[in-house]
């Protein structure tokens, strides 16, 4: 399992670069109000493109690996009446959204009016936005998790030329124009690869409306999880737009730059949750083993975070500046907020399939409504009041909620509940949060001493929790070290050779 986390994370490693490289073009070029308006766009066609997805990219990799192991034509047909729903929605969403805001743009939000070309163009990518998640789980669910993240790459790649073309003088409408010809382009080449040559021979047979017939099962998880794909993008849409209207685009900038740490940190830590746990805790067989999985996946998944959380948390002030710009240092005392968010997701989001798999819909969706009301309610409160903290406040509730919520719900309708050790590596990375994010937070600056202050409770943090996790998984540990630094020597050998 660590070797298929580990090659999930090089790629997924790779995608973030490429990201971070469209960031700080647009950052360099555009500026903290440039970033502001840009991911206030990209939370209003966020929450056009999940609501109208159905949940289908959640159910690609609910029902496709189950329907793979029993027969490859199964899963082809399904795919392909997936895929179908998906395009014929999003496309009629798209010419909906883009006559809509030619027509009366403040329907968007008085404070996006002023911005009607770029959100245009921006749904104009509407069929991007919405396809390619469903397509990356696709590939997860039939072709593995190498060819799922080669294709996030990709998605990764079009990012990148969409920076460049707003820095060179398109501004923001020329990177939601590029992105929408490049994403298209992916998006079309994604689905001829996974297209089976000879497969659905007489399908031009079918009745039009049998080309999207979908099995009872799955409508029934797309209705009952409609609420979501609505609430959560909304609640995130939200949070954005009460900063832009109240503190303005600059503010805006700098809030999303905050989240923009907390986003690498589930791009490059979270990758492995849709393509790998998801699938295989759907090819379990009972709750039991189900569970037994995810406490397994779950301590291997914290090895990682006690890797990488502490630097992370600890120097946010130069990842803003090495990311966006030195004017995006102002973030810096919000950053741990909002990763704290992305990592108690994370964890709980584990043991979150396991709701869904044992498809527990009328809770899972109760509790995640719950959840965002939650959010919205401290948001419209504290974000007047305190400014970005109280949006970093408002995002950590919900995934807290959930996190208790789902634990307590497995216990008492199924008596599983995370093993000691699980549990025990848990608890070890909420205390790693705190640690480093007080410490992060509070001591910013550049002076020689308190970046050696910080580099010190780094240390400290890796040796006390290599000391305090569970002795099979120090043991683990202590083989990826000892099997990363055998591979390095021979590397280092094979090139001593070869000059």
């Amino acid at each position: 399992m660590i070797r298929a986390l580990v090659s999930i994370g090089l790629l997924q490693f790779l995608s973030m670069l490429l990201l971070l490289v469209r960031t700080k073009i647009v950052a360099l070029f555009l500026g903290p109000e440039g970033v502001g308006v840009i991911a206030s766009l990209d939370r209003v066609t966020a929450v056009v493109a999940q609501t109208l997805s159905l949940s289908l990219p959640f159910a690609a990799v609910r029902f496709l690996p189950a329907a793979e192991r029993r027969s490859p034509d199964e899963a082809e047909a399904l795919y392909r009446a997936m895929r179908n729903v998906s395009v014929a929605m999003i496309v009629l969403a798209t010419i909906s959204c883009v006559a809509v805001t030619a027509i009366s743009p403040q329907i968007w939000g008085s404070a996006l009016v002023p911005y009607r070309g770029a959100l245009l163009l921006a749904f104009s990518a509407l069929p991007v936005v919405g396809l390619v998640p469903f397509l990356t789980n696709a590939f997860a669910s039939t072709r593995g998790h190498l060819a799922s993240m080669r294709f996030t790459v990709s998605n990764s790649l079009a990012f990148v030329f969409a920076a460049v073309a707003a820095a060179a003088g398109f501004g923001v409408a020329g990177f939601y124009g590029t992105y929408a010809v490049l994403g298209t382009a992916l998006v079309l080449a994604g689905m001829a690869k996974l297209h089976v040559p000879g497969a659905g021979r007489g399908r031009h047979l079918f009745s039009f409306a049998k080309r999207f017939r979908m099995p009872r099962e799955v409508w029934r998880f797309a209705i009952w999880l409609f609420p979501l794909t609505f609430a959560a993008p909304y609640a995130a849409w939200f949070v954005q737009y009460s900063v832009l209207s109240l503190y303005g685009a600059g503010s805006a900038g700098i809030l999303q730059g905050a989240i923009g740490i907390s986003l690498a940190v589930r791009t490059l830590l979270g990758a492995a949750h849709p393509i790998f746990l998801t699938p295989n805790v759907n090819r379990q067989a009972d709750t039991a083993e189900r569970m037994a999985w995810t406490n397994e996946f779950q301590r291997h998944t914290v090895i990682i975070f006690i890797a990488f959380l502490p630097p992370v948390l600890l120097f946010s002030d130069i990842e803003l500046a090495i990311l966006y710009a030195p004017a995006f240092i102002a973030a810096a005392p919000f950053v741990a907020l909002f990763v704290a968010t992305e990592v108690i997701t994370l964890l709980s989001g584990s043991y979150q399939s396991l709701l869904l798999a044992e498809n527990r819909f009328r809770f899972h969706v109760g509790q995640n409504i719950a959840a965002q009301v939650i959010l919205a309610a401290i948001a419209a409160l504290a974000i007047p009041r305190l400014g970005l903290a109280g949006a970093g406040l408002a995002t950590l509730a919900a995934p807290i909620f959930l996190f208790g919520s789902t634990l307590w719900y497995l216990r008492r309708q199924f008596g599983v509940r995370p093993s000691p050790e699980a549990s025990h590596m848990g608890w070890l990375t909420l205390g790693i949060l705190l640690v480093c994010g007080l410490v992060g937070s509070l001591f910013t600056g550049m002076t020689i001493a308190r970046l050696a202050l910080r580099a010190a409770v780094c240390v400290v943090v890796w040796v006390a929790a290599f000391l305090v996790m569970p002795a099979e998984d120090r043991g683990r540990v202590r083989r990826t070290l000892a099997d990363a630094r055998t591979r390095g020597m021979a590397l280092l050998s094979r090139r001593g050779h070869l000059t």
